[in-house]
């Protein structure tokens, strides 16, 4: 499993200027480096060569759209906590589960449980699709329960809310009347 798992990175140092740069680019990524230039007070190439150092150093690791799931025709969410059997091949395991399209995200747990997966779903049918054919077949899953979300009351937290909550950037003018 240690293989399998995503080791936790160095701890990049950044200082205001890259904060307020990381802040103004989660608040829309598709702001030019003229326009975060004049939100940082320095040049466009210079802004370009901090984004730059910030993508190598792998801290900006992309640029992406957030999707509404419901919308998509995926409005439902479930968890699903599993154990392995003591000889599982864990191999195959994940390559099967990475291998469901409808797998948003696969975590390694402390406690009763080995790894919780979270899955999009379409409807009652899709997940019980999804259960008898997918998951239940896999070689290996010793015990797995199904928990289906009943809505969220707080969605993952974006990286601006992280920033402005640890006060170590004061938020924009536009956020701070919202």
């Amino acid at each position: 499993m240690t293989r399998e798992v995503e080791k936790p990175r160095p701890v990049v140092e950044l200082d205001d200027i890259d904060r307020k740069l990381l802040y103004l680019l989660c608040e829309d990524p598709r702001v030019s480096q003229r326009q975060l230039a004049r939100e940082v007070g320095m040049s466009p190439p210079a802004v370009g060569e901090r984004i730059a150092r910030l993508e190598r150093q792998e801290l900006i690791r992309g640029y992406t759209t957030v999707v509404d799931w419901s919308a998509l025709g995926y409005p439902g969410l479930v968890y699903i906590p599993m154990t392995l059997a003591a000889d599982a091949d864990l191999t195959e395991i994940l390559a099967e589960l990475r291998a469901i399209a409808e797998l948003t995200e696969l975590v390694v747990v402390t406690g009763s449980y080995d790894m919780i997966a979270r899955f999009r779903i379409r409807d009652h049918a899709h997940l019980q699709a999804l259960l008898l054919d997918r998951i239940w077949p896999i070689r290996g899953l010793q015990r797995i329960e199904t928990f289906l979300s009943l809505g969220e009351v707080v969605r993952e937290r974006s990286v601006q809310e992280l920033l402005e909550g640890s006060g170590s950037i004061e938020p924009t003018a536009d956020a701070a009347a919202e």
